[in-house]
């Protein structure tokens, strides 16, 4: 009885099947079983049969069990089919939920291989395959993926989304359509061109809003086929138009981004004149190291000779350390060196505080004033003013195209105090981008509040702006109008395309780039 029920546990599959031995062989474990029913079902007719013609064995590769391989050697008969109006005389009769005809696996191990080869494909599925004792090939895999069926609805969704992505970038592209309700995607095309779309909506109809880009081809093609569905200009392509559209007025605006003449200018503090700088590096540790050890036997009256001996080091070495009455003097430079550019130090103190903090342009300034020394003392003299405090530019450093647009573009929460600052000073010093705020502020509560009624005033006040690129984005709203409308008033969007177009992306780094479309677009429709 508990053979029976630990049995019934483990090989659910086998319980219509009489097992007759279970044997370890090698690594693996064997199993003998026979079919244990009376007749079989004639798979052509449906009628049953008990006339038995031969029997034969099969051998099924079986899902592990206790982390061993699991052959089942399952004998098998071929019944003659009693009708006598079926064209079948003869047949073999299939387990259910564990054989099938031609099959080397068991349904359990081939379930598993499928739904591995959906996930993982070819190389990377064999590989853990062959962990789970599931001994394949990639190609194999491959051959299951392909078998399974792939075809898309006969009927289009009624929210369907529309996005390309690349199959080689900048030379081949693909279209992948998605039901936005579901979340699932429909089908995908082999490129994006107008034609192909076309024909796919009059071959699905039933769509009735369509969520793209501002892709001409996919708009046409909506038109040709769909007249009736309502076309959604996707949000985020609408606020990345607008973003580029503001880049381009803050890069033609560029010098107001430069604050006036004399604002957040600061004082360069100097190093106290009498205090050396402090010296660190390995260096300056293994001097600090020698000079210890030196003055530790020095002290004691030892001679410099022994001293030498004793640790190693070159006998005027160890006088030069012996002589040194602090550390300090062994570590910093040489007085004469420091002094040379002395007569210069009122320019170069000028100069530092200006905000230049070049040691090379310092050089070639006070050579062409009558130096002669070095840019190597030139930067030492500099040393002291680096460590004591970074000097602070006469103007604070311009903000960058690329800040400016992102301060305009986010969401004023999300600014620093000093990021709302700097931005209120390029505004103040710029009619034109406080103009150019105010438009961006006015579009994002559209799309926020979904008040795409407001678009056509918006568009006007646009149009009547002093920066050309803005009022070409608004220019180009009125040529695909009703789509950006729709975009800014209904709730849909193409956010679950685009999570789409991201795993597509997974799947071809997956498969190394390599996959055909046929197998991409298996994977993309049936991977989960």
């Amino acid at each position: 009885m508990l053979r029976d029920h630990i049995l019934d546990v483990l090989l659910p599959h086998l319980a219509t099947v009489a097992i007759e031995e279970i044997q370890v062989v090698g690594a693996g474990v064997r199993i003998s079983a026979s079919v244990a029913a009376d007749a079989a079902r004639c798979p052509d007719c449906g009628g049953d049969s008990h006339r038995v013609h031969d029997r034969y064995r099969r051998r099924l590769a079986d899902a592990p069990t206790g982390g061993r391989p699991v052959t089942i050697c399952l004998t098998v008969r071929r019944f003659r089919c009693e009708v006598p109006s079926c064209a079948r005389r003869t047949f073999a009769e299939q387990v259910e939920g564990l054989s099938f005809r031609y099959g080397r696996r068991s349904q359990l191990q081939q379930t598993m291989l499928v739904a591995i080869g959906r996930l993982l494909a070819g190389r990377a599925g064999a590989r853990l395959a062959g962990m789970l004792h599931c001994t394949v090939s990639p190609n194999t895999l491959l051959h299951r993926i392909r078998a399974l069926p792939a075809e898309p609805p006969e009927k289009s969704p009624r929210v369907l989304g529309v996005d390309d992505f690349a199959l080689k970038r900048g030379h081949v592209y693909a279209t992948v359509l998605t039901d936005i309700e579901t979340g699932r995607v429909v089908d995908v095309l082999p490129d994006r061109t107008a034609e192909t779309f076309t024909a796919w909506l009059h071959q699905h109809p039933g769509t009735e809003i369509v969520c793209r880009d501002r892709a001409s081809a996919y708009a046409e093609a909506v038109r040709t086929a769909a007249p009736e569905a309502v076309q959604i200009a996707d949000r985020f392509h609408l606020w990345l138009n607008l973003c580029k559209t503001v880049e381009k007025c803050v890069v033609a605006h560029r010098s107001c981004l430069t604050p006036p003449e004399g604002e957040d200018q600061d004082e360069v503090v100097e190093p106290p004149p009498g205090e050396p700088p402090l010296v660190e590096g390995k260096r300056a540790a293994n001097t600090r190291r020698h000079f210890a050890a030196v003055h530790e036997m020095y002290d004691k009256g030892v001679a410099i000779q022994v001293i030498a001996e004793e640790l190693r080091m070159d006998r005027k070495t160890v006088r030069k350390y012996a002589h040194a009455t602090a550390v300090e003097e062994l570590l910093s430079p040489p007085p004469q060196r420091r002094a040379k550019p002395q007569p210069w130090a009122e320019y170069l103190n000028m100069r530092w505080r200006e905000g230049c903090t070049d040691s090379g342009r310092l050089f070639r300034e006070i050579r062409q004033r009558g130096y002669r020394g070095s840019s190597r003392s030139v930067r030492r003299w500099l040393e002291p003013l680096r460590r004591a405090e970074s000097p602070t530019p006469k103007r604070s450093e311009a903000p960058t195209v690329r800040q400016v647009t992102g301060w305009l573009t986010r969401h004023p929460d999300n600014l620093t105090s000093s990021q709302q600052l700097r931005l209120k000073r390029v505004v103040t010093n710029c009619p034109e981008l406080a103009d150019l705020r105010r438009h961006i502020q006015g579009f994002a509560e559209m799309m926020k509040n979904l008040h795409g009624h407001l678009l056509t005033r918006w568009i006007k006040a646009a149009e009547g702006s002093d920066l050309p690129p803005l009022r070409g984005f608004a220019t180009n709203l009125r040529k695909d109008l009703d789509a950006v409308t729709a975009g800014l008033t209904l709730p849909y969007s193409s956010g679950m395309v685009e999570g789409h177009v991201n795993r597509i992306k997974y799947l071809k780094r997956q498969g190394y780039g390599r996959a055909n479309f046929d197998l991409l677009r298996r994977r993309i429709l049936l991977t989960p």
